[in-house]
């Protein structure tokens, strides 16, 4: 199940990130190939429904230009994962955007991801930086 795992977790965070913000795909059918039916994302404490995940890609492809997730650590525990991963994208309105994630899942037998707690945080900026 862990070589399993690993491979849901890593589709979760770069597949499903990068196609959710550019690809042309239907978002319906990224969801459906990443998480099961009746899975949990709960973002910074708030439960997100399938619904809103796929309400997300709209805005995300109207303003990301590009992006590049970085998985820093990966831990693997038969169905469960924890990772450390950071996002860089490239927004029409903000700039250059940086966030840094924390997730923890669970990932059911068929390869999809069940359960997610996801932490971020966008660090601040250095100073000096955009002068």
């Amino acid at each position: 199940m862990s070589e399993i795992t690993e491979l849901a977790a890593r589709r979760l965070m770069i597949d499903y990130t990068r196609d959710m913000a550019l690809s042309d795909e239907d978002p319906a059918q990224i969801v459906g190939r990443t998480l099961t039916d009746d899975a949990v994302w709960i973002t910074d404490g708030t439960e997100l429904t399938t619904h809103q995940l796929i309400e997300h890609a709209a805005p995300a492809r109207k303003n990301v230009t590009t992006s590049h997730m970085r998985i820093d650590d990966l831990l693997i525990d038969g169905h469960r994962f924890a990772a450390r991963c950071c996002l860089s994208a490239e927004h029409r309105k903000l700039g250059h955007v940086v966030s840094e994630w924390l997730l923890i899942g669970e990932v059911a037998d068929d390869g999809r991801v069940r359960h997610i707690h996801q932490l971020g945080r966008t660090p601040a900026a250095e100073p000096g930086a955009g002068e």
